[in-house]
């Protein structure tokens, strides 16, 4: 990975940690955690569905294949660093874990389910809202 790139990396997870560390202070954290990996997962969408639109306009302007550089898939600053640094699934799993330990087994199950419903629905929404407009124009 080019220096650059790392250093990008970097300062976007600096911003991704100072950003969740703001959501988390004034709300709950098992509230704070959610709203985090929901909006991480929706940025990750949304970037990753753009990157797909880069590509194929490269490749519908130039019979030139992709070089395969790291910069040529979905902003690692923005997917990696940033969201990397805001989202988390090691501390969902921590608080998965406190539910069951407290015999809470149902009130686990619902988080995962919500978890997993909710970040799945922000990645798929974003992903599509992305192409529908690509289509559009």
């Amino acid at each position: 990975m080019p220096s650059r790139v790392a250093w990008r990396v970097a300062a976007a997870g600096v911003i991704g940690a100072a950003i969740r560390w703001g959501v988390a202070t004034p709300l709950d954290d098992t509230w704070a955690l959610l709203i985090v990996n929901v909006v991480g997962c929706g940025i990750v969408g949304w970037a990753t569905a753009r990157r797909e639109r880069i590509w194929t306009r490269r490749l519908t302007q130039s019979s030139i294949p992709s070089s395969g550089r790291v910069d040529d898939g979905p902003s690692p600053w923005l997917t990696v660093g940033f969201c990397g640094a805001l989202t988390s699934m090691s501390a969902l799993a921590l608080q998965l874990a406190r539910h069951l330990d407290d015999g809470r087994i149902a009130t686990a199950g619902a988080w995962l389910g919500l978890t997993i419903a909710a970040c799945t629905a922000a990645f798929v929404g974003c992903r599509i809202a992305v192409v529908a407009r690509w289509r559009r124009s």
